[in-house]
């Protein structure tokens, strides 16, 4: 990965654990999942931003969360985008991806379509830990985790 893409990454991380947190709690993440407990969770106009610096552009969502949990030795953050419809997050998804595995200077490798019980999920590695893409009506869902964590973080996701 190129000295370039790796301060991208960067900047854009830091950026992400810089922004403060809105609230405490949601309807939408549980305060412990497994041995992972909820630390940061960012809501409103500061999740708009960090979504969109992590894409680079500002996109078409009309709310955007993102949850970090935090373990002994291990973490999963849960970035959450929701559009407009079911159909803007089908493309919003299928463009997130394709752009992804067409880049040369993406970090992320070894993707794969798992379908569990008729949900697509996108998985791949990258930076240290395993990642999930899928959608659930609206909603796209990016949870990155340690490889051991992520089924029981998706699976809390899906309940």
């Amino acid at each position: 990965m190129s000295s370039f893409v790796k301060r991208n990454v960067f900047l854009i991380l830091l950026a992400f654990f810089l922004l403060g947190c809105n609230q405490t709690s949601s309807p939408f993440f549980k305060e412990e999942i497994g041995r992972l407990k909820l630390v940061r969770l960012i809501t409103g106009e500061d999740a708009l931003l960090a979504i969109n610096n992590l894409h680079g552009k500002e996109i078409d969502i009309v709310r955007g969360m993102i949850a970090c949990y935090q373990g002994e030795k291990e973490k999963a953050t849960i970035w959450l985008s929701e559009s407009a419809s079911g159909d803007e997050a089908i493309q919003q998804t299928d463009d997130m991806i394709r752009k992804m595995r067409d880049s040369k200077k993406t970090p992320f490798s070894d993707y794969e379509e798992i379908d569990r019980g008729g949900m697509k999920i996108y998985s791949f590695m990258g930076m240290g830990q395993q990642h999930y893409i899928f959608r659930v009506q609206k909603s796209i869902y990016w949870i990155s985790a340690n490889p051991g964590t992520i089924d029981k973080v998706w699976e809390e996701m899906v309940k």
